[in-house]
């Protein structure tokens, strides 16, 4: 798994991760917060790499699935960078902006 990945993983899981299982939000945690390897989480679980592996990308999966839908992480980058240029225009046209982009 890339930086990359991690990051997206980290966004989507601060937006959704209460919509997780406990068990999946703590796998996930441990595996991309913490750095731990799958073989490590295993036996914090006292289960298989492999079942590891697989409530994680099942985790993955959910995260990216409640995004797609709800696009809230989306939305928030935009509204971030909205904020950033708006030196560039008026305050009423960024809100305007930011209104529109949450009304959809």
């Amino acid at each position: 798994m890339t930086l990359e990945d991690r990051c997206k993983i980290a966004d989507l899981y601060t937006e959704y991760g209460a919509l997780l299982t406990k068990k999946q939000a703590d796998m996930l945690q441990m595996y991309c917060e913490l750095d731990l390897s799958l073989t490590e989480v295993a036996e914090q679980f006292g289960v298989s790499r492999q079942a590891v592996r697989d409530s994680i990308m099942h985790a993955v999966a959910s995260l990216e699935h409640y995004e797609k839908v709800l696009r809230n992480v989306e939305k928030k980058e935009q509204i971030s960078k909205l904020l950033y240029m708006s030196s560039r225009e008026s305050w009423e046209e960024t809100v305007a902006k930011i209104v529109a982009l949450l009304e959809d």
